[in-house]
């Protein structure tokens, strides 16, 4: 399967308020749009995809990454 055929699956799998979450991470408005709408929208969608439990975890988590990786420097 190519990879314009996948994404074509992955558009039409999608809902109308994901599809318009795509389109303001990818930088594509429309006119007819309030663009303050669709950034609140995708901020709800992010919301509702987030895990609570993980986000104490978020603080620090790049420099224990480097650490991991690079060893302390």
């Amino acid at each position: 399967m190519s990879t314009k055929e996948r994404l074509h699956l992955l558009i039409d799998g999608m809902t109308e308020e994901q599809a318009n979450a795509l389109f303001i991470v990818l930088g594509v408005s429309s006119a007819a749009d309030n663009e303050s709408d669709d950034v609140d929208a995708v901020r709800g969608i992010l919301h509702s995809a987030a895990n609570p439990e993980l986000i104490p975890l978020e603080g620090g988590a790049w420099e224990r990454a480097v650490a991991e990786r690079y060893g302390n420097v």
